[in-house]
């Protein structure tokens, strides 16, 4: 028995393995027995919310109580999955963006006519990459009017994707944003411990904020997306999983379209549906027919 004021709940490898196979089924993240540990800090909190005294008890409760089974899964998932993220981390990809990307799409429009521009990011978390998405997508087409630009900003975690949906941030947070772009895009507001920047219109505008499970077929997006953001994601998902998810992606893309990953990560072995650019950026084939 432990008391509810911060004591450690250790877990067993029974109630390991019951939660680990939930969250797989739920995620398809895949947590290896070394993430025991990891698994026991971040669900201890749930533990002394809902008043259980030890894990036996927490996945009986799973188990028996379909209620509580139906509100607890949000929030484990919630926990376990990892939000580390930073405005314009990995900044190659913004310049890729910016000087390749963009400058690619407004001369093919010359051509096809179409001035339209769907980007996804697809683990936006607290919002610093949609955000940094936004203001190089406002600096790139300040001054050209008629084009019709969205970014579809996802998470699973409901939690996270509401801090973003806000758009609020503590002013060392902005630290990667150039002082010019603070003060254009973001309102400050100034109280007696700290400074806090949110963004503006001008940003949140172009921003659409969804609930998104990567496992869940088909995404709950009903149009083409140019630009595909999912860094630092697939690292937590087995081969099978990856291959799922870059295949609903594959599917969703435009021809051409572009599919940018986090540098640790790989479509070695994955997939052979996109063409590797360099920088961990991938390009979508096009199907000759």
């Amino acid at each position: 028995m432990t008391d509810f004021f911060g004591s450690i709940v250790n877990i067993e490898d029974r109630e390991f393995n019951f939660l680990k196979d939930i969250i797989y089924d739920k995620t398809g993240i895949a947590l290896a027995p070394h993430k025991k540990i990891m698994l026991q800090s971040r669900l201890n909190i749930r533990l002394r919310q809902n008043h259980i005294a030890n894990f036996v008890e927490y996945v009986n409760k799973l188990k028996n109580d379909k209620t509580f089974y139906n509100q607890e899964i949000p929030e484990i998932i919630n926990r376990i999955t990892t939000n580390k993220t930073d405005f314009f981390r990995e900044n190659h990809h913004f310049e890729y963006l910016k000087n390749t990307c963009f400058p690619s799409i407004e001369e093919k429009a010359k051509t096809t006519g179409r001035r339209k521009i769907r980007i996804w990011s697809s683990a936006s978390s607290t919002g610093e990459e949609p955000y940094s998405l936004a203001i190089t997508v406002a600096e790139f087409f300040h001054g050209k009017p008629g084009w019709d630009i969205k970014i579809y900003a996802s998470d699973i975690d409901t939690n996270v994707l509401n801090t973003a949906q806000k758009g609020s941030y503590k002013e060392e947070r902005l630290s990667p944003v150039k002082a010019e772009y603070k003060t254009k895009y973001f309102t400050l507001t100034q109280t007696d411990k700290e400074k806090e920047f949110t963004a503006k219109p001008i940003l949140k505008d172009l921003l659409i904020f969804k609930k998104i499970n990567l496992l869940e077929e088909p995404y709950p997006i009903q149009e083409k997306i140019d630009i595909i953001f999912c860094r630092n994601v697939i690292i937590y998902f087995d081969k099978p999983t990856q291959k799922k998810i870059f295949n609903q992606m594959e599917r969703l893309l435009v021809d051409d379209g572009i599919l940018i990953i986090g540098h640790s990560e790989t479509m070695f072995g994955i997939s052979d549906s996109f063409k590797f650019l360099g920088h961990t950026i991938y390009q979508k084939k096009t199907i000759t027919r």
